[in-house]
């Protein structure tokens, strides 16, 4: 039986959870453990991977639950994935501001929040476009 989070209650609790397990975790064990340049790395890598399991197990009401998504989808419909996109893109914006605002040895942690919040905001933004093209090609 393959894991598959269908529910809305489900995916609220998988991203309120997890973000509170990574804060937990950034909180009380890697800052405690490693210098800040190691530990935004760090949670910068867990981030992606939270995401791409959480993309590889939701699935929408009218979606397949057997198979495996496309590489490229991220969400059961369009909207969902430039709302999430969206968002996104804002964090990225914000991000790359405040790391150009930032003296050079003060904007790493900024500068990195920025490329993982374009780099996911390109995928779901991406991943909506295809969903639209697919929709109207039908």
């Amino acid at each position: 039986m393959k894991l598959r989070i269908t529910t809305v209650t489900g995916k609220i609790a998988y991203v309120i959870g997890g973000y509170g397990l990574l804060l937990a975790l950034n909180v009380f064990v890697f800052q405690q453990l490693v210098d800040q340049t190691v530990d935004v790395l760090i949670v910068a890598a867990l981030n992606l991977l939270y995401v791409a399991f959480g993309v590889r197990t939701f699935r929408g009401a009218e979606e397949n639950r057997e198979d495996p998504r496309a590489w490229w989808r991220a969400t059961a419909k369009p909207a969902a994935g430039f709302w999430i996109g969206g968002g996104l893109a804002g964090a990225a914006f914000v991000s790359g501001v405040g790391a150009l605002a930032s003296r050079p040895e003060s904007s790493f942690i900024p500068t990195v929040a920025c490329v993982c919040y374009a780099a996911l905001a390109a995928f779901y933004l991406h991943s909506s476009v295809r969903l639209r093209t697919m929709d109207t090609a039908s």
